[in-house]
């Protein structure tokens, strides 16, 4: 184990990523992190957000007293993954957590909940400047769902940090995009492709032509697009009657995003017209972006707190979406910060020793540098 690096914190880490949590099946993981917090003394609420979400548990909050020198603060990480089949089976070897490569570790992002969690442990041990929230959401990894679903009155910060991106600790995510959810149903004739084609009205086709019409992929330097599922057809010898297309868009300018869906819409309305099929297009709004002004208190604490933690402080616009989008977009100002994680949502995902540390290191900053800046 490399030096310096707190073997409770790697222990629970391994611990969490070992828990198969997908959205929807959150519960083992949401009953560890309560019970650690309860053995710290701390109590956790748990909101009634499975109810609407259908997550497998409601949003965590534990709430850690200060001395009441400063203003409350809270950070938060998600307690969902990806999907994943079985057990993720987890290794440390020469520095690195890994899975097996069957599944992802899950560092996105239980290694920010271990962060928490132990950053909980020293602060209950040493009471912060003011108040430490701490915060666990369901159902990140699908749009957000249980942080749209959590009753801001329940934190009395005005401040949230959300761990949750990839790059290094120390980097800040000073904008993120808005998201447009794409979801088109073709709707044709079924008819037997051997003895009479001519009657059916392929739907499969009428899809195939929107997508190919569709600008896709990188449009530009904030702006992407894509089409991720394709579902149609009965078998192989029936003109398919239905073909359903997902997908998304994403751009830092508002603008830009109505622009593109626009233009999804048209080639979908195209391609189904020139078929001589039915469709049905929905678009709508899965997250909204957000641009820190250089001179946000939120970046300066964030500035802060990276370089008395010894780590660079690295700036960039993010191409994906967290739990800091829902907060800002309901007023409650919120970054979002580098873990460290790499390669997630893939079964190469991996975390270093080295990078959990600063991971450590960088949330006690965090609550260091609030308590100055207040």
């Amino acid at each position: 184990m490399r030096e310096g690096v707190d073997p409770e914190l790697v222990d629970l880490f391994v611990r969490l990523a070992g828990i198969a949590s997908p959205t929807g099946a959150e519960r083992e993981v949401a009953d560890a992190v309560t019970a650690y917090l309860g053995d710290l003394g701390l109590g956790v609420h748990e909101d009634g957000s499975a109810a609407v979400t259908g997550c497998g548990c409601g949003n965590l909050v534990a709430r850690i007293v200060g001395r009441g020198e400063a203003e409350p603060v809270a950070l938060c990480a998600h307690l969902d993954t990806v999907p994943v089949s079985g057990l993720p089976q987890v290794t440390v070897a020469d520095g690195v957590v890994r899975s097996d490569g069957s599944t992802v570790l899950g560092a996105d992002d239980k290694a920010a909940v271990a962060a928490l969690l132990t950053l909980a442990r020293d602060l209950a041990a040493s009471p912060p400047a003011g108040d430490v929230e701490l915060v666990f959401t369901a159902g990140e990894e699908v749009d957000l769902l249980g942080a749209k679903a959590l009753d801001l009155s329940l934190l009395r910060a005005r401040r949230v940090f959300v761990l949750d991106s990839d790059g290094a600790p120390g980097t800040l995510i000073v904008a993120a995009p808005t998201k447009k959810r794409l979801e088109v149903e073709f709707r044709g004739q079924a008819a037997h492709a051997g003895i009479a084609p001519e009657q059916g009205r392929n739907a499969i086709a009428a899809a195939a032509h929107a997508v190919a019409a569709m600008r896709l992929g990188r449009i530009d330097d904030e702006s992407t697009t894509n089409v991720g599922v394709v579902r149609g057809g009965t078998a192989p010898n029936v003109v398919a009657e239905r073909c359903a297309i997902s997908g998304e868009i994403r751009s830092h300018d508002p603008e830009k995003a109505a622009a593109l869906a626009e233009e999804t819409v048209h080639a979908a309305a195209s391609a189904a017209a020139d078929a001589g099929v039915d469709v049905e297009v929905d678009v709508r709004e899965a997250f909204r972006g957000y641009r820190h002004a250089p001179d946000s208190p939120l970046l300066a604490i964030g500035r802060w707190a990276a370089e008395h933690a010894g780590l660079e402080v690295r700036e960039v616009a993010g191409g994906g979406g967290s739990d800091a989008n829902v907060f800002n977009a309901a007023g409650l100002p919120a970054l979002t910060l580098g873990v460290g994680f790499e390669q997630a949502h893939s079964p190469q995902e991996h975390m270093s020793l080295e990078r959990l540390g600063e991971l450590a290191a960088m949330t006690a900053g965090l609550v260091r540098a609030a308590g100055t800046a207040a």
